[in-house]
Order: structure tokens, then C-alpha cells, then sequence
């Protein structure tokens, strides 16, 4: 799969998730899990869907860029905050004992495909920038 493939995929999931959670908070909390919903959850849920419409537009806007040291950071921070966010799931989910659901289970799975894509690509990328550098 190219990175292109890649990033297209991973920003258009990350888009339409967000949108999901910024127009459909509701529902996206009880598909997450949320017992009771309210005011404070659809707050902070709002506000990580419009966090994580940022990242899929970035990674949509730099699916075509070529091989730099700003897409090589772009890639590195969308994977530590995709690989991070599943590490924060599972610690709230089994040692703070919040309650989660099957959907929560297979978007967090997901997701960690997409957090080894981006360091898949990132070690890619940064490998061919030494292999340039040393051909110069």
C-alpha cells in the first residue's frame, strides 16, 4: 500500500469519525459505552472530535507531500498520538474499570493498525531521506 493509500484511508476514517462525535455525540458516547450521558461528557467528546478532525486533515492534506523532515514529523506525531490515545484506553478501561464496549474494543484495534501504519511509513520515509543524504 502506498502512503498515499494510506494517509487518504486514515484521514477520511478520522474525519468521519469526527464528525460522529462533534454531530452525533450522543450516540457516539453510548456506542463507546457511556453509561450516562451528559453535559460534561458531550463537551469534552465535541471537543476531541474537532482535536481529531485536525489530525485527519492533516493527514489528508499531506498524503501527496513529498519525502521532508515536516511530513517525517507529521507522520511521527499522528502515530504517537494514535499509538498514545490506545495505551490511555486500555489503562482507563482496565485499571480505572470505565466502562467500554464492543465498539470500543474493535475502533481501538483499528486504530492501532493505523498507529503502526504511520511508524511503518515514518521509519520508511526516514530511511530513504538517509539513503538521499548519503547519495548527495
Amino acid at each position: 500500500m502506498s502512503r498515499s493509500l494510506f494517509l487518504l484511508i486514515t484521514g477520511i476514517y478520522t474525519t468521519l469519525l469526527s464528525l460522529s462525535m462533534v454531530f452525533a455525540t450522543e450516540m457516539s458516547l453510548i456506542s463507546y459505552g457511556t453509561p450516562q450521558v451528559d453535559l460534561s461528557h458531550v463537551s469534552i467528546m465535541q471537543f476531541l472530535g474537532v482535536s481529531s478532525m485536525g489530525l485527519g486533515l492533516l493527514a489528508l492534506l499531506n498524503r501527496h507531500a513529498p519525502n521532508s523532515a515536516a511530513l517525517r514529523n507529521t507522520l511521527l506525531a499522528l502515530a504517537v498520538t494514535t499509538l498514545a490515545g490506545i495505551v490511555l484506553g486500555i489503562y482507563h478501561v482496565y485499571l480505572l474499570h470505565v466502562p467500554f464496549s464492543t465498539f470500543f474494543v474493535v475502533d481501538s484495534l483499528f486504530r492501532l493498525v493505523l498507529g503502526l501504519g504511520y511508524l511503518y511509513f515514518y521509519n520508511r520515509e526516514t530511511r530513504l531521506a538517509q539513503v538521499g543524504a548519503v547519495l548527495v
